[in-house]
């Protein structure tokens, strides 16, 4: 074979794998629409016009905010004995703008030894003790915190913290 030749098989070779380089990276890196997916023909790319972007932003924010349910719990609260207060530090935060009610539940027999009444937001509860007697020991809880809307009391949801309670005599 001739020097020509073996320097335009080289070359070829070289556009060829650099070819199948190109196609390779193509089909990996675009992003294919699932063809089970039916998009509208007649929707536009972006906002529609005359939205104020910092109203609209305003607005999201305040769905998140009421959406968001924001609270503080030691999680290893310490009781004396069963029937002495505890520092079980329960907060609802200022900014929080629901009514918050907490009840405790022991993890292994779902019994509820704590239930609140309303806090209002920016109220916290320092010490308190528990509604049932707990014996000495270490107990895994679950504390509940259901939200409730300010205004009319509506139930808006709930979420949890996982805690340790300690009764030390």
């Amino acid at each position: 074979m001739s020097k020509g030749k073996k320097q335009l098989l080289a070359t070829a070779g070289i556009f060829l794998l650099l070819a199948l380089t190109v196609l390779i990276c193509y089909l990996i890196f675009t992003k294919k629409d699932n063809p089970n997916l039916l998009y509208d023909d007649n929707a536009t790319v972006g906002v529609l016009p005359g939205i104020d972007m910092d109203e609209r932003r305003k607005e999201l924010q305040d769905a998140l905010d009421r959406s968001m349910i924001a609270f503080s719990i030691n999680t290893s609260p310490v009781f004396l004995n069963g029937t002495s207060k505890g520092n079980l530090l329960i907060e609802n935060p200022g900014n929080n703008a629901k009514l918050l009610k907490v009840n405790i539940m022991i993890d292994d027999t779902e019994e509820e030894v704590y239930a609140s009444n309303y806090l209002k937001p920016g109220t916290y509860i320092d010490s308190v003790a528990l509604d049932k007697v707990l014996e000495k020991g270490t107990y895994n809880a679950t504390a509940y915190f259901s939200a409730y809307d300010e205004a009319d009391g509506t139930y808006i949801g709930q979420t949890g913290a996982k805690i340790t309670i300690t009764v030390q005599n």
